[in-house]
């Protein structure tokens, strides 16, 4: 139990201090225990995001890559017009050639390891030509989002069939809808949407605060910002393929996560006066259920002096 370990003291020193100043005015937590236990509830809630992330990652490559393929061929990136006037024209185009050189260099890598070479420069041996999914599963999320940057649209009506959008966004987004109404308005905020989740995404990496600070006064504004990504995630996911935000919802992902970001969950870290229910008692089960709260909230109990946890999965 972790009420055994005696001092938190020696525990808490390796873990960023820096980045915890902050967490005893805001989520109200003062012992060493209490501190400890947050620390491990807010690494809980990023991995309950982490899916939420990556299905929206896929999700969107998948299908702007598809619809694109469709349309343009293998090498879409190579065929598609850019307008060359706009700013920030060859950001999407470089993403695509830094993916090359990932899969080139660690091509090198492997082949001065399989040859007993010191330097890639050693390396004569003739390199592979990449196919198109080792390109696309080379990307970062940044070119998934570059893909809607003003320069690969065109207005001009002549010019449409060689340009990516606007043709493309209905296929590519199947509810475009959900972002707005106008397709034009819609690509240009969904550009501004997916920057938004990939800084955010980029903090969970790196184990960075989750919560949004101008956004937090108190624990409970602290953990809405965090649902407020869940739901943003969620939209976007909608946008992208109603039928994947279907199937994440009857799995549960979206509620498994609020659940886990939530005030109810972090008490169960900092709070270990847990209730200790009779397993004898009728009905048991569904009192418990009642207790969820929906499928809300995490029950804590402690049941033959092991600490558990009742919840609904999906």
């Amino acid at each position: 139990m972790p009420q055994r370990i005696n001092d938190y003291k020696p525990v808490l020193s390796l873990l960023s201090t820096a980045r915890l100043a902050s967490v005893p005015a805001i989520f109200n937590v003062h012992t060493d225990l209490e501190m400890y236990g947050f620390s491990l509830w807010i690494q809980n809630a990023a991995a309950a995001l982490y899916p939420l992330v990556q299905q929206l990652e896929l999700v969107l490559r998948n299908s702007v890559d598809k619809t694109a393929r469709t349309r343009f061929g293998e090498r879409w990136w190579d065929t598609i017009s850019y307008d060359t006037t706009k700013d920030n024209h060859g950001k999407f185009i470089k993403c695509i050639r830094d993916a090359e050189r990932s899969l080139l260099t660690n091509w090198k890598a492997k082949e001065v390891a399989r040859l007993g070479l010191t330097h890639p420069s050693q390396v004569t041996t003739t390199p592979p030509v990449f196919s198109h999914d080792d390109i696309i599963a080379a990307t970062t999320f940044s070119t998934w989002e570059n893909v809607f940057l003003e320069a690969l649209h065109t207005d001009d009506n002549s010019k449409k069939n060689n340009f990516l959008w606007p043709n493309s966004l209905p296929k590519a987004l199947r509810r475009l809808s959900e972002i707005d109404n106008k397709p034009i308005e819609a690509r240009r905020k969904l550009l501004n949407l997916l920057k938004e989740i990939r800084d955010y995404r980029n903090r969970l990496f790196h184990h960075d605060c989750i919560w949004i600070k101008i956004k937090t006064v108190d624990k409970q504004t602290a953990i809405e910002s965090i649902r407020e990504k869940i739901n943003l995630i969620e939209k976007i996911i909608t946008a992208i393929s109603p039928v994947t935000n279907r199937a994440l919802t009857a799995w549960g992902m979206y509620e498994n996560a609020r659940r886990i970001c939530s005030t109810a969950e972090l008490s169960i870290y900092t709070n270990l006066n847990y209730q200790v229910p009779n397993i004898a008692t009728p009905g048991l089960l569904g009192q418990l259920l009642l207790q969820t709260n929906g499928g809300k909230e995490t029950v804590p109990m402690m049941l033959q002096n092991e600490a558990c946890v009742f919840y609904k999965l999906r």
